[in-house]
């Protein structure tokens, strides 16, 4: 078989088996000259395309960086990071980026997102490095961002849900599969996930703090600290009790 035709067959093997299509995390499978060549239902709700607009093009045609944002820097990240994939062949995790994208087809407005990607290598039988497999998640609601948000209204199920055991089926391409390795990055933002929805609490509730006893942010933080190691208790959770002791309304 030759090389191209091994390529072409191990990244049909990464989005053709009914796992790919049944998640509902954001993916996208890039081949080496980072041409998008499939990618899941989420993904496209997160990023407002359509298949027919993306497929065969590169990624960076399709997503270039927003003009309007003094300083962007998304296009120049996501490459350096693919790159690094494509040169060591070892997963990259990419952590927070601001990468905003164009909004849905007949607009020339582009839509704010931040999101946390895992890059990882796909590989065909013989350990050939043929394209990547990109998992991003959008967390810019999650961080406050994202006002009149087109998916918000087309996206009712929410988050991606947590990886399921059925995951594990093969992919039956000669022993190659990418159950283990789609599983693996789901857990991997999962967690990720959780820490910026904590980190989010912790600075909602300095924030109340500071609103209703005229404390500084270190003062506020102090506070939930103290709190915490006085009770023993997760900072966040403190910071989730504080928001909930100030939603409930006075007592008469």
């Amino acid at each position: 078989m030759s090389a191209g035709a091994s390529e072409g067959r191990a990244l049909r093997a990464a989005h053709e088996g009914p796992l790919f299509h049944a998640t509902r995390s954001s993916y996208v499978v890039l081949d080496r000259e980072l041409r998008i060549q499939a990618a899941t239902p989420a993904w496209y709700t997160a990023t407002l395309r359509e298949r027919d607009e993306v497929e065969g093009r590169h990624v960076f045609d399709v997503f270039p960086d927003n003009p309007g944002l003094p300083g962007a820097d998304g296009v120049a990240r996501f490459r350096a990071s693919l790159l690094r994939v494509l040169r060591g062949g070892r997963r990259d995790h990419m952590g927070l980026q601001r990468y905003d994208v164009p909004g849905p087809r007949g607009s020339d407005e582009f839509v704010e997102r931040r999101w946390v990607a895992v890059n990882s290598p796909v590989h065909d039988p013989d350990e050939r490095l043929v394209g990547l497999l990109v998992h991003v998640e959008n967390v810019t609601a999650v961080l406050g961002g994202g006002a009149h948000d087109p998916a918000s209204a087309t996206d009712p199920a929410g988050p991606a849900d947590p990886p399921d055991a059925d995951l594990d089926a093969d992919t039956g391409l000669d022993g190659f599969s990418t159950a283990a390795l789609l599983r693996e990055v789901d857990s991997e933002n999962a967690r990720l996930r959780r820490r910026f929805e904590r980190h989010v609490a912790i600075e909602q509730a300095k924030g109340a703090l500071m609103a209703r006893y005229g404390w500084t942010a270190a003062q506020a933080f102090d506070h939930l600290r103290e709190r915490s190691q006085t009770t023993n208790t997760k900072l966040w959770r403190v910071a989730e009790a504080v928001l909930g002791a100030v939603a409930r309304p006075p007592q008469p």
